[in-house]
């Protein structure tokens, strides 16, 4: 371990380690004002972010509080551990005392806590994304009322695979930062610049984006108007929309759209004995928010 390192040995009961106890996402962010990054992949990619935006700051504010970890997981991670020389790195004895300490096993060997800050808005998102200018293709996701959060963690990661720059929550999207969303999310959703909408600016800073910065809107839903996705020819500047499962793109999205798209579908299902006709035919097919999200983007990429 690098001597920078403050690497504190502590026992279960230890004190200092409250914050981590029965780790719950609302008391956290309630009571510390912190949040949890877990598994040792996911915790050093929040350490190199974290350090990356010293340099590059993007939003949002990345802002390391300790770290619990096992003696192999601080092992592997010291030549990252060694850029946060002030940092609180409490070693426990082993996973069993990490799971001890935390109320559960999806640790890996490392858990991290971050200062959970204000979130970025619209306008400070576009501003930062506008400073680099020679960008090939320019797509922004939107995730309108998303609230799963296993599909917002699969969003943001399939959002960086494909080379979007950034993502926009609607006011009522979950919370990128829960400890779940950034697991299924692989820590992209602390590589990727974004921001999340206001009650009072959403859906109009989308027109905001379109008429301040270019952006041309597209949403992705199915409707009676929806243009087949091998059909249509992306902008260089777009934002997706995706809406949540249940109810899809809001109306309020679809009516300032400047295009929707859709993927087609179809039902092969057969009727038989034991199934009724009517129920199959009423019974429309669709996708995953997440899938659908990745098919659209890889598309708009093509």
């Amino acid at each position: 371990m690098n001597p920078r390192t403050q690497l504190i040995d502590v026992e279960v009961n230890d004190a200092r380690l409250d914050a981590f106890r029965g780790i719950r996402d609302r008391e956290l962010r309630g009571i510390h004002g912190l949040h949890a990054i877990e598994s040792e992949r996911v915790v050093r990619r929040y350490l190199f972010a974290a350090l990356t935006r010293r340099t590059h700051p993007i939003p949002p504010l990345l802002e390391p509080h300790a770290l619990l970890v096992t003696p192999d997981a601080a092992h592997r991670l010291a030549e990252i551990l060694a850029e946060f020389p002030s940092l609180p790195v409490f070693r426990g004895a082993s996973e069993v005392a990490l799971t001890a300490i935390t109320g559960y096993t999806m640790h890996s060997g490392a858990i991290a806590l971050g200062v959970r800050h204000t979130d970025a808005t619209v306008s400070l998102l576009a501003a930062v994304l506008a400073r680099e200018t020679d960008v090939n293709r320019d797509i922004l996701v939107a995730l309108d009322g998303i609230t799963q959060t296993d599909n917002v963690g699969a969003i943001f990661r399939i959002s960086a695979s494909f080379g979007a720059r950034g993502v926009i929550l609607s006011p009522t999207a979950s919370d990128p930062f829960l400890r779940k969303s950034l697991r299924v999310s692989m820590g992209r959703a602390l590589n990727l610049p974004w921001a999340h909408a206001r009650e009072d600016e959403w859906p109009a800073c989308l027109d905001m984006l379109r008429r301040n910065h270019g952006y041309t809107i597209v949403a992705a839903e199915d409707t009676a108007d929806a243009v087949a996705l091998a059909q249509f020819r992306a902008p260089t500047k777009t934002i997706l929309v995706l809406g949540a499962e249940q109810n899809g793109v809001s109306r309020a999205v679809l009516d300032m759209a400047d295009r929707v798209v859709k993927i087609p579908m179809r039902n092969l299902a057969r009727a038989d004995d034991h199934i009724d006709a009517h129920e199959l035919a009423s019974d429309a097919t669709s996708l995953n928010v997440a899938v659908a999200g990745a098919i659209v983007l890889h598309h708009l990429v093509s």
